[in-house]
């Protein structure tokens, strides 16, 4: 029986060593990570001199201003405006990252574009954290709305779109403008975060529901962060918005992350960087473009 008990303490001792030594590796690995994380949200981040557009803060009573990055053609005439939104799971991106980007789609679409450098979250966030960034978005399309005529902005023009997290903030933002009967023309969802939007659908009331703006869904394959919209594309059908699917064999992050701003990162912060990528990427929004000349 001595004998027994002598074995099973050596089991139970070499267990607590191996759940020692995994446990340190985890946290080795955890720390490695979060320092790679915040090394690479420092790289994200230009300086005035290196942004290719030009920084505009949006003064709000009470609150903090709005942070904006503004590409504005010059145009005489009425121009379109494409709020375009960051991903980076909630907690982290920059909208300096879609500098290059916006400055390329701001000429070959014609259009005026504004990034927004939306606050970002805490881990352990909840979905009543997200409202506040919200607000950031429609205090912009508001601020562009009341200078309409400073920016030569087409306010019957106007589209959001986003990445990922930052494609859950143009749905909500579009859906929200649109209950406050701020005139969204159309929404851009780029392998979005789907969270709680259906049950934000169904709390709307018809007359609103009725006015949505049209959505075009743009997917990275079959990966389950933008797939999982789908089921939001099929509750707006089902309430008569219009849609569109387009889906690309790539990866999710394709749009944003083949551009000049992620070849700095360290690579698992640009996983689907590369020729193919950057290839699909720019006929993405070869798409979007034509999508938008069909919706205005």
């Amino acid at each position: 029986m001595k004998k027994v008990f002598k074995i099973i303490g050596i089991i139970a001792a070499v267990i607590l060593v191996i759940t020692v030594v995994f446990t340190a590796v985890i946290l080795v690995q955890h720390n490695r990570d979060s320092k790679i994380q915040e090394e690479d949200q420092l790289l994200m981040m230009k300086t005035d001199e290196e942004l290719i557009g030009e920084h505009l803060y949006i003064e709000r009573e009470g609150l903090d201003p709005v942070d904006v990055n503004i590409y504005i053609r010059d145009s005489k005439e009425n121009l379109p405006l494409v709020i375009n939104i960051h991903g980076g799971a909630f907690v982290a991106g920059d909208a300096d990252t879609l500098d290059t980007q916006s400055d390329r789609i701001s000429k070959s679409w014609n259009v005026h574009v504004a990034t927004v450098n939306y606050s970002l979250l805490k881990l352990g966030f909840s979905t009543d954290d997200m409202e506040a960034v919200i607000e950031e978005i429609k205090d912009t399309v508001k601020f562009f709305i009341r200078h309409a005529e400073e920016y030569h902005v087409d306010t019957d023009n106007i589209f959001i779109m986003g990445y990922s997290a930052g494609g859950y903030y143009a749905m909500a933002a579009s859906m929200e403008l649109t209950e406050e009967q701020v005139p969204i023309k159309g929404q851009i969802l780029c392998y979005a975060f789907l969270n709680d939007m259906i049950d934000r659908l169904g709390a709307l009331d018809e007359d609103t529901r009725e006015v949505l703006p049209p959505a075009l869904f743009v997917l990275a394959g079959e990966e389950p962060v933008g797939g999982s919209s789908l089921k939001y594309e099929e509750a707006l059908r089902g309430v008569g918005v219009q849609t569109e699917v387009k889906t690309y064999d790539a990866m999710h992050g394709f749009i944003e992350e083949n551009n000049p701003e992620y070849e700095q990162l360290h690579e698992k912060n640009r996983s689907s960087k590369s020729p193919e990528g950057e290839a699909m990427a720019r006929k993405a929004e070869e798409y979007i473009s034509d999508w938008i000349n069909k919706v205005k």
